[in-house]
């Protein structure tokens, strides 16, 4: 190409669809007005442009400008050039152009799996088996059905995050969303999506790639359930393994910690959705998911006070995922329960006890809400009271109609307020986006759908920072993860999203970084391995990216 590379160009780095809009971004651009696309191999200008008016961008502190190349659909590999500037990373327009994408993020839970065998050519990962204890865990504590220490086999399951350990809420709330996108959109994941670096049993070979991956967390999930019906929070060691710790070398006794109604709300939702989904590829399956929700509803339905156990020390090697309300969690239980099996009871204790929550302002899926999931089963539940339904996707019109009124605003068209730019701001964007296709269900509308895809841009490099915050996924992706696998192994995993900006801060590294530089809440990132709450990866980041990829890719 020969030109000089600007890094305040703008785009999504791997992208854009040939029949959606095309904008990209230019900073501090106040002297600049015109711009080219050009075609990659040839340097051919293919189209001339003029940069609008300059936005005033609260949440980096930028100016910038936004150019404008929606009418450009021709297939092909092109960059951006600003004349006086520079040019942009390249990028491709194409009809298929995040199915490559959707592969890597897909593909990223198999490699997050514990307790198994992987031998990746693609990424060069090799572990060997980790975790084995985790079939001799002990539990923490002890409770009305087992004495402490006594030794359950939780084996299997994803590690959460860079860490390894495995958490129930996560687990949950990110089964549902990769179900969900599963049952919307079932023409995206196929058998042979992925080559799977592991063994597949005869009875999963059937079965689409995707839910080939649930159905191992759904079997570690059903093993973390108590004769009741309550479930355990989460297994870890006592202490964090270092950095460079091997899931083979850690080798620390493992343990069961925890208790709550929330996390048993969620899992009662998560495995109610599951059984619909695997009725018809494996019916005894099904059956087993469903009787389990079931028994934890019993159990919910018994003890309807909130409640979260944490026990001394249960903290000092794994995440708190901590909560002490459950009712979101219990309208999602119910909703799903009623969903699949269509007895009233489920629609009476529902209405009866949660109706006001049912129809509240979702909020943003994540493990600490899933309110919109209960809202989005009921709304699709046979026998589901119209009214209820109808205020429901009131709810979701308004939500879209004020993200949308931000995202006009907003200098990188994100939907994200200030407040917002905290633990998992990437996720939290793809999250509130999803929301926008929620309520195009609902009512359709197409400025739902482009406010929605504006907000996958932002995470593929059109962001503030300039950085693909989905590993190993654009020219300039996040490298430096806080992930012990990468570390430990030395292996570049692609299909990781990092957590993004996040002005609060919470490790040593963004916090220096935030007191001396002092950034916006936009910039508030650091791509150095010790940023864990700015630079790590976690399960329920990619499931809402999962969901978006399906609906585009």
């Amino acid at each position: 190409m020969g030109k000089k590379m600007s890094e305040k160009l703008k785009v999504n780095q791997v992208g854009y669809l040939s029949d959606a809009d095309k904008i990209f971004m230019v900073e501090g651009a106040d002297s600049f007005t015109k711009f080219n696309v050009l075609e990659m191999s040839s340097n051919a200008v293919v189209f001339e442009g003029e940069l609008g008016s300059v936005i005033d961008d609260a949440n980096s502190g930028h100016k910038i400008r936004q150019g404008d190349f929606s009418c450009l659909n021709k297939l092909g590999l092109y960059y951006v050039e600003v004349l006086g500037l520079g040019v942009s990373y390249s990028f491709r327009i194409a009809d298929d152009v995040y199915r490559d994408t959707l592969r890597d993020v897909v593909r990223s839970y198999g490699l997050q799996r514990s307790n198994t065998l992987i031998d990746d050519p693609i990424t060069g990962l090799k572990v060997d088996f980790g975790h084995k204890q985790d079939a001799t865990a002990r539990l923490y504590f002890s409770d009305e059905y087992h004495q402490k220490d006594t030794i359950l086999d939780v084996s299997g399951g994803w590690y959460d995050a860079g860490d390894y350990g495995k958490y129930i809420p996560p687990a949950a709330t990110t089964i549902a969303q990769l179900l969900l996108a599963y049952e919307l959109r079932p023409e995206s994941f196929v058998k042979g999506q992925v080559d799977f670096p592991f063994s597949v049993s005869d009875e999963d070979k059937n079965l689409p790639d995707l839910l080939v991956e649930c159905k191992f967390e759904l079997e570690w999930m059903l093993k973390m359930q108590r004769p009741d019906g309550a479930v355990y929070h989460k297994v870890a060691g006592r202490t964090w393994p270092a950095m460079d710790t091997t899931p083979e070398d850690d080798t620390q006794q493992r343990y069961i910690y925890g208790m709550s109604t929330y996390g048993t709300a969620q899992y009662t939702g998560a495995l109610a959705m599951a059984a619909r989904v695997y009725k018809p590829f494996n019916p005894a399956f099904a059956e087993e998911l469903l009787a389990s929700a079931e028994l934890a509803q019993k159990y919910l339905a018994g003890n309807p006070s909130p409640f979260f156990r944490n026990d001394p020390g249960q903290g000092d090697g794994s995440g708190p995922y901590d909560k002490y309300t459950d009712v979101e969690d219990r309208v999602w239980a119910l909703a799903e329960l009623f969903r699949t099996t269509q007895k009233q009871e489920y629609h009476e204790a529902l209405v009866s006890l949660y109706k006001d929550e049912l129809t509240s302002s979702p909020g943003c899926i994540a493990w600490g809400n899933s309110l919109p999931l209960g809202q989005w089963a009921y709304f699709l539940s046979d026998g589901a009271e119209q009214d209820l339904k109808d205020k429901i996707a009131n709810q979701y019109k308004l939500f879209a109609e004020k993200a949308l009124e931000r995202m006009r605003i907003d200098g990188y068209k994100n939907i994200l307020e200030s407040k917002d730019y905290t633990w998992a701001s990437a996720k939290s964007g793809l999250a509130y986006a999803n929301n926008l296709l929620f309520a195009n269900y609902m009512a359709a509308n197409d400025d739902y759908v482009k406010g929605a895809l504006e907000q996958l841009h932002n995470v593929l490099g059109r962001s503030a920072t300039g950085y693909s915050y989905l590993s190993g996924v654009g020219s300039k992706p996040a490298r430096n993860l806080h992930h012990r696998l990468y570390e430990s192994k030395s292996v570049y995993i692609p299909g990781y999203l990092v957590g993004g900006p996040n002005k609060f801060g919470g490790d040593p590294d963004l916090d220096s970084f935030l007191e001396k530089e002092r950034p916006a809440p936009a910039l508030s990132y650091l791509d150095v391995t010790g940023s864990w709450s700015s630079n790590e990866y976690a399960i329920d980041y990619n499931a809402p990216l999962v969901f978006m990829l399906a609906h585009f890719a």
